[in-house]
């Protein structure tokens, strides 16, 4: 039996053979005293994707010392100059099949997990450092109290050029509701018992990742927040959250609906997320009115929902 820590890293997948090789780098060459569950969920893609996953697969079969543990094959480190499985060892599983969206897949994924602690890593972002996971392991042991451990990231462009920092300050649960969702998904790992399968709701596109740690929070689960990098977030015009910017709108109006019935907090953040969400993207660096008007919007958002002005 696995007595270390182990965490699971799901990895859902689709049409995306341009940046998986990067991401299934990024969990292969994590370093520490722990073990990885490493779970690709693939919808069937048609492109270079599961040439890219079944040759991560041989390398890992050709240079490593394969044992069982649990049923599961873990791959562990043959010579101190091997390139990756620099942690306790690896289990690689991957399935290709079509599923119902990115949601499916990661309820496929967690349903085969068997780490304590879970994550899931899109298959276009990375793992910051070789030593992230290695960080997070450090932080469940140090207070085994903490059930979701969440932490700040890197902006990357389609190149995997940083442009900037995705910074979280608090975790205050009318902002994250009304106002600006700040979690960052990639740098965001959780206790297994918290899991809960129907918290990723299907009936979501671009939110369900919100809704998912939004249902978590709100249960009153302990959290940390920690300044480390852990991970980096890739943004690029063809990615959900900026293609389907309306349907993220709706949705993230639909998820305030859903947690609180107070119709003037409601109001508020309709008015502030059709700004941030529909508007800005559009109109922000332009110096144009709307560089003027925004500021003063966000702030008044902020002071009525929180009682404290805007950052």
């Amino acid at each position: 039996m696995v007595k270390q820590t182990t965490i699971t890293v799901i990895t859902p997948s689709f049409q995306q053979g341009e940046f998986i090789g990067e991401t299934i780098k990024s969990v292969l060459m994590q370093q520490g005293d722990f073990y990885i569950d490493y779970i690709i969920v693939d919808g069937r893609s048609t492109d270079s994707t599961i040439d890219t996953i079944t040759k991560y697969e041989e390398h890992l079969k050709s240079d490593s010392i394969s044992s069982e543990i649990d049923g599961l094959t873990f791959h562990k480190e043959k010579t101190a100059d091997s390139q990756f499985i620099k942690c306790s060892g690896i289990s690689y599983r991957w399935i290709s099949e079509p599923d119902n969206g990115q949601v499916d897949a990661l309820k496929k994924g967690f349903s085969l997990a068997v780490g304590n602690i879970f994550c899931w890593l899109n298959s276009d972002d990375i793992f910051t450092g070789q030593d992230t996971l290695d960080i997070v392991t450090r932080h469940f042991r140090s207070d085994p109290d903490i059930k979701l451990l969440t932490a700040d990231g890197l902006l990357i462009n389609k190149a995997g050029e940083s442009f900037g920092t995705w910074h979280v300050d608090k975790l205050n649960f009318r902002e994250l509701l009304f106002l600006d969702y700040s979690i960052l998904q990639p740098s965001t790992f959780f206790a297994k018992e918290i899991y809960r399968r129907e918290y990723l709701n299907e009936k979501y596109t671009c939110a369900f990742d919100a809704d998912f740690f939004i249902h978590l929070i709100h249960d009153g689960v302990r959290m940390k927040k920690t300044d480390d990098l852990l991970s980096a977030f890739r943004i690029y015009p063809e990615i959900k959250t900026l293609h389907l910017s309306k349907r993220r709108f709706f949705e993230s109006v639909l998820i305030s609906t859903t947690y609180s019935k107070n119709l003037f907090y409601i109001l508020i953040s309709i008015f502030f997320k059709y700004f941030s969400i529909l508007l800005k993207p559009k109109y922000e660096g332009r110096e144009n009115l709307f560089d003027k008007v925004y500021p003063a919007i966000y702030k008044t958002s902020y002071k009525l929902i929180t009682g404290k002005p805007g950052r």
